[in-house]
């Protein structure tokens, strides 16, 4: 998708001078002056909008009709400048701030327009919106959202959405219809994502760091860039959508795990986990926690805490506040453990299957980290979010895949007769991973542990989930005071 050329330099405020208006002429922008909200050409057309405040001017012009215009602007991907006197522009950017558009507005000094025009010049060609774009399935999406797919979709006649199951971001199969397509009109789906600005930035960015040249171009989903959209509160990202696959999770409950699971860990995220073992100081020696920041429970939302404190008081009086938890384990000795590229939320549903092979979703949440993070990871949600087994019969398969014992070495085959044989053996593999990368048997069940907890700080959807989510901290409470109770004051590692 090529997009229309935006030829015009929005002005408001003070004049912009000859200067100005010379530096427009030499690229070729078409200089207008504003003095109401944004036009649909100016909607379409326009690179950028400056708004120019005078000496004493400030206070007038940062009203609310100019938020709406700002943030109207950002989400027809227009770039937004405030330009001012060195001594009004704390006062301009505490109004950005107070309006969250710090990140999206630029506050430059009054009369060194000249400059900005030129950067201006050099902006990419955003892709404006069609308002002719005909869209179903669209009923949850934000305004802002609905913006967005009208400027990712802009090529097309026509665009249906079907709605995936998913976490907190919106995620749709789409089909769209092109205009003027060499090929035909009717490509192949498409995968489109909306969530807040920064996740969508943060994903992006990784896909460009992260994906390209360490994750096999056919087990991730390949982006269409021109699609990818940020406005001033969210995002979209749009590629291939992963046709005649399944999650990781049916395959796994249907007994069909083994091939997929060699193909996650030794194909898809084989480039990020061998990085591990080429240098010398990619083996970390200290506690655990210092090296998983993120997943320590107090680092939690608000709503997340106050979720653990209310499986907590459900569990009895014998579990431990989450914040004593997190003490135990901050409390242990140093143990060496291999860092390298993780995940950082593989679970189930993040991982699609075709034809025996495993595709990896959603690269949000990319961080460094113990190798074996993205194995625990993925042991806990399967467990959680089986459906072969449930009630008191699944209270029963956890209890006791989560001893300690087993946390630390193999277990015994499952035996096939047993319901839950499927998932025991997908989980036998997946422990297996951890443990051939693990330098002390001490550290799978501690970030296993944290992993119980993450689970438990979400809501389930009904009882059954909910119920495993306090059961997830129950067992957490257990392994974190045991591992506190059996770990040496000085720990035996299983290489030098």
């Amino acid at each position: 998708m090529i997009p229309a050329r935006r030829s015009r330099l929005l002005w408001i405020g003070g004049e912009p001078g000859s200067l100005c208006e010379a530096e427009c002429a030499s690229r070729e922008l078409k200089l207008d002056l504003l003095d109401a909200p944004l036009s649909m050409i100016h909607r379409t057309q326009g690179r950028a909008v400056i708004i120019a405040l005078d000496d004493g001017t400030a206070e007038a012009r940062l009203n609310d009709d100019l938020r709406v215009l700002l943030n109207d602007a950002a989400c027809h991907g227009i770039k937004g400048y405030i330009t001012c006197s060195y001594s009004e522009s704390p006062k301009v950017a505490g109004v950005l701030k107070a309006w969250r558009m710090r990140d999206i507005v630029d506050v430059k000094l009054r009369g060194q327009e000249g400059p900005i025009i030129e950067t201006v010049a050099r902006i990419k060609h955003e892709p404006p919106a069609s308002e002719t774009l005909a869209i179903t399935g669209a009923d949850l999406l934000s305004d802002e959202e609905l913006i967005l797919l009208k400027r990712a979709f802009g090529d097309c006649s026509s665009v249906k959405l079907v709605k995936q199951t998913t976490g907190s971001a919106k995620v749709y199969c789409a089909f769209a219809s092109l205009l003027n397509s060499r090929v035909g009109p009717i490509p192949l789906p498409f995968f489109v994502k909306f969530d807040k600005a920064p996740k969508i930035i943060r994903e992006l960015t990784n896909y460009r760091e992260c994906t390209t040249l360490h994750v096999p171009f056919n087990q991730r989903p390949n982006l269409d860039h021109d699609r990818c959209l940020v406005g001033p509160t969210t995002g979209v990202i749009a590629g291939n959508f992963i046709e005649q696959s399944e999650s990781l999770q049916d395959v796994v409950d249907r007994g069909a795990g083994r091939a997929p699971l060699h193909s996650l860990f030794e194909g898809a995220l084989r480039g990020w986990r061998r990085q591990a073992f080429y240098a010398p100081h990619y083996v970390f020696d200290a506690n655990i926690l210092q090296t998983m920041r993120l997943s320590r429970p107090s680092t939690y939302s608000p709503f997340r805490k106050a979720r653990l404190r209310k499986r907590c008081a459900q569990s009895g009086p014998h579990c431990a506040e989450y914040s004593e938890l997190e003490s135990l384990l901050a409390a242990l000795p140093a143990i060496k453990h291999r860092l390298g590229l993780t995940h950082g939320d593989l679970h189930g549903q993040n991982v699609r299957v075709a034809s025996q092979e495993a595709i990896m979703l959603d690269f949000a949440s990319i961080a460094d980290g113990p190798l074996t993070v993205d194995p625990a990871a993925l042991d806990v949600s399967l467990m959680i979010d089986t459906r072969i087994v449930n009630g008191n019969d699944w209270i029963k398969v956890a209890e006791e895949a989560y001893r300690v014992e087993a946390l630390m070495a193999p277990a015994i085959p499952p035996r096939p007769e047993d319901p839950s044989a499927n998932l025991l053996d997908a989980i036998q593999y997946v422990r297996q991973m951890a443990f051939s990368v693990q330098l002390t048997p001490f550290e799978y069940p501690c970030v296993t542990a944290l992993q119980l907890l993450r689970k438990a700080s979400y809501g389930g959807m009904g009882e059954e989930q909910d119920r495993r989510r306090r059961f997830a901290y129950r067992l957490a409470d257990r392994i974190i005071k045991e591992i506190a109770r059996r770990m040496p004051a000085r720990v035996e590692h299983n290489v030098a």
